[in-house]
């Protein structure tokens, strides 16, 4: 059967015509989107491109840096940061640290542009065969981008805008900055950035001072800081092995042979935390914070780099923080003993006694509202103290203690807080003294008095309640007879006590009354302190200070201190005090220092308030100065018989030990116009041969007393001794019938 012929398709046809125009159409729909994809493509790189750090962000990339506080030895003391960080040139890193760091972290980081293309295409085929992220394509030219100028959270977006800084970094860098900029700003864990604080955090040292086995595990941190910390027991296993990857990539690279590569890997993952500093001296570095911060601005402070050169002794300020701690809870014993008496606490608890003594902080905490409800509340009864030491020559504050505890009260005591000074306050009235006509030998009369003053009679007492009579000006101060000191107060004048206690640096104020002499003004501890510190210093007075210098993160001196030292005794009166107030060290009421184990030449002065509420130790070397003062905010007692001897002195002693613990012994240096002479110890004159137990006293020359006239073939049959102490009136109290002194 015959087929008709096939006959070709015809293209002119109008089915023909539909097709091409659509196929026309479909052409021009790609070409427009890949326009408008293009377009946008553009547009999204000219937003993104503007959103890119500018010219002056990228010349001056700038992370903050930590501010370091140090002490004398030149240690760390406290770091003030927001990102605690410490700048090191690259030429500082060791090299093995930088060779792992390119070998685990970017191998091509010497030959790419900002951006590996292939690392980035061979990531993208790993992460969708594993189907989760595995891998991760990021230069260290982009790592630094990131920590640099973007956040952290992962985002398309972010990843362009990091590659495209990653260029334009690498236009206005050298391999080496851009180096050592991320070396520097690298996260690694722990708070702290960057190789050098990392590597203090981890390893206690510098980072020059690294070995390739702490190189490497630095190296691995990079990943995940917080998972191969060295520092936590429970990374040691990842931490391990993330090393091994760091060696094995090192080795890959020929960096490191197989051999060495092994011999590190068996060895153990090094760690050697750094010691804790941020609770050190917190009352001290409370005080430069205060400082820095308004003289150069939390910025500066927190984020400038500055080196905070002070002058605290560290090792005496740790010695002297654990001697408070004990000391302060034996006399808070006391108090909680007294507050048990007092509220009965004990018995509506139905708790014995002995058994609420023995735990009391744990049975305080667990009923504080029952404890708390009565008016005498044991708040008001914590033993709270202030201890400071400068250095007598230039004022350099070399151990600070403002209270109990600087987490529960900020308020510092040493600086901030003003007492009544008790008997510590005398060495300032005999300083006087010894300007105004007396001399240690000088014969004053310990005996009952009674003062008419505005608010009405006063009858001061000695502590302990009994009167020598006639007895020398050492033996009044050695043995802290108030009747005596006032006696000399008021043959000094009151306007001259007040007019010296300024001059050697008190500040409060003073009425000048006889009271004045046994302390009945208020001082803050620091300037009882630097007035002491003036008898070793010769009579110079140098004004307490506690930062030395501070250098900015190039290096550049911002200040520095100068100690500026004004007269205000003669050197023949420090002298003489110095002389004094060591009689009181070794016989008077500080005569348990010696017996405590501080045995050095050494003076110094109780002082005890009204009611026992304020126990003060003031003592110094031909070094150092040191005060110690125990008590309650609130001015209650401490109770009967915590005297400065007994509540201030063993702080005192456990200080000025760690104080002198690598200086020399010295004694008090003897000028030339100081004569010593045998004193008559009866008369308290120029001794005789013919003199019973004649002592040696020193005077300033051309002070010494006359001769005695008491012994010998020219002695005085009668000698009145009352008068010798200027003029005074009898008169009787009508009252009482009663002879009293009228001043």
């Amino acid at each position: 059967m015959n087929q008709p012929p096939t006959v070709p398709p015809d293209f002119s046809g109008p089915a023909s015509a539909i097709r091409g125009k659509r196929l026309i159409a479909v052409f021009l729909a790609v070409v427009f989107l890949c326009a408008c994809g293009g377009t946008a493509a553009v547009w999204f790189l000219y937003r993104m491109y503007q959103t890119l750090p500018t010219l002056d962000q990228l010349e001056n990339i700038e992370p903050p840096l930590s501010s370091k506080v140090m002490g004398k030895d030149g240690s760390l003391i406290h770091e003030f940061s927001i990102e605690k960080r410490s700048w090191v040139a690259l030429n500082s890193i060791p090299q093995d640290l930088v060779n792992a760091v390119i070998a685990i972290e970017d191998r091509k980081f010497y030959s790419h542009w900002g951006v590996d293309l292939k690392r980035i295409i061979g990531a993208v085929l790993v992460n969708l065969g594993r189907r989760h992220y595995a891998q991760g394509a990021s230069t260290l030219t982009q790592q630094l981008a990131r920590n640099v100028y973007l956040s952290s959270k992962t985002s398309m977006v972010r990843k362009v805008r990091e590659a495209m800084t990653a260029v334009q970094i690498e236009q206005y860098y050298t391999k080496n900055e851009i180096l050592e900029l991320y070396l520097n700003q690298v996260y690694l864990g722990a708070g702290v950035y960057g190789v050098e604080a990392a590597s203090q955090c981890y390893f206690s040292k510098h980072v020059a001072q690294l070995t390739r086995n702490e190189c490497a595990v630095l190296a691995g941190l990079i990943q995940l800081p917080e998972r191969y910390r060295p520092d936590k027991k429970g990374n040691l296993k990842n931490t391990a092995a993330r090393r091994s990857r760091v060696l094995a990539a090192m080795v890959s690279m020929h960096f490191l042979d197989r051999a060495a590569a092994s011999e590190i890997d068996k060895e153990d993952v090094p760690s050697k935390p750094q010691t804790d500093v941020s609770k050190r001296a917190p009352y001290f570095v409370e005080m430069v914070r205060q400082y820095c911060e308004q003289k150069y601005g939390d910025d500066m402070l927190y984020n400038g780099g500055l080196t905070i050169y002070t002058t605290l002794d560290p090792g005496a300020q740790d010695s002297t923080d654990k001697a408070t701690v004990g000391h302060l809870a034996g006399l808070q014993a006391k108090m909680n003993s007294y507050y048990l008496d007092r509220t009965r606490i004990f018995r509506k608890l139905k708790i014995p006694r002995e058994f609420f003594a023995a735990h009391f902080d744990s049975l305080y905490a667990a009923h504080r509202a029952e404890c708390e409800a009565f008016p005498d509340s044991l708040r008001l009864r914590i033993v709270q103290t202030a201890v400071a030491a400068v250095d007598v020559h230039t004022g350099a504050i070399l151990t600070l203690v403002g209270g109990k505890n600087f987490l529960e009260s900020k308020f510092n005591r040493a600086v901030q807080s003003v007492r009544q000074p008790g008997s510590a306050f005398k060495p300032i009235l005999y300083a006087a003294a010894m300007d105004h006509g007396f001399t240690p030998a000088s014969v004053v009369l310990d005996q009952p008095i009674t003062l008419e003053t505005p608010q009405g009679e006063w009858r001061p007492e000695n502590f302990e309640g009994k009167f020598e009579g006639p007895v020398t000006v050492r033996h009044a101060l050695e043995h802290s007879l108030n009747l005596a000191a006032i006696q000399v107060f008021m043959q000094v004048g009151g306007d001259t006590v007040v007019s010296y206690a300024r001059r050697m640096g008190l500040r409060q104020h003073m009425d000048p009354v006889p009271s004045l002499a046994i302390g009945s003004c208020e001082v803050v501890p620091m300037e009882l302190l630097s007035a002491y510190a003036i008898f070793p210093n010769k009579g110079m007075r140098a004004e307490p200070y506690f930062v030395e210098r501070i250098v900015d993160k190039n290096g550049n001196i911002l200040e520095e201190h100068e100690t500026v030292s004004k007269p205000v005794l003669s050197p023949q009166t420090s002298f003489m005090m110095c002389d004094l107030l060591q009689s009181v060290v070794r016989r008077g009421t500080g005569a348990a220092i010696p017996g405590l184990g501080f045995a050095r030449p050494s003076g110094g002065k109780t002082g005890t308030s009204n009611d026992y509420s304020d126990a003060w130790f003031v003592g110094f070397t031909p070094q150092v100065a040191c005060c110690v003062w125990v008590g309650m905010d609130e001015r209650r007692s401490l109770g009967y018989g915590v005297t400065g001897a007994f509540g201030a002195i063993p702080l005192y002693v456990k200080a000025m030990i760690a104080l002198h613990r690598k200086l020399p012994v010295e004694n008090f240096e003897k000028p030339d116009s100081i004569v010593s002479e045998k004193v008559c110890s009866v008369s308290h004159k120029i001794a005789t041969p013919y003199c019973p137990q004649p002592y040696d006293e020193y005077f300033i020359e051309g002070k010494t007393p006359d001769q005695c006239d008491m012994h010998g073939p020219g002695k005085v049959k009668s000698s009145n001794i009352t008068n010798m102490f200027g003029p005074k009136e009898k008169t009787e109290d009508k009252t009482t019938g009663k002879k009293r002194l009228m001043f």
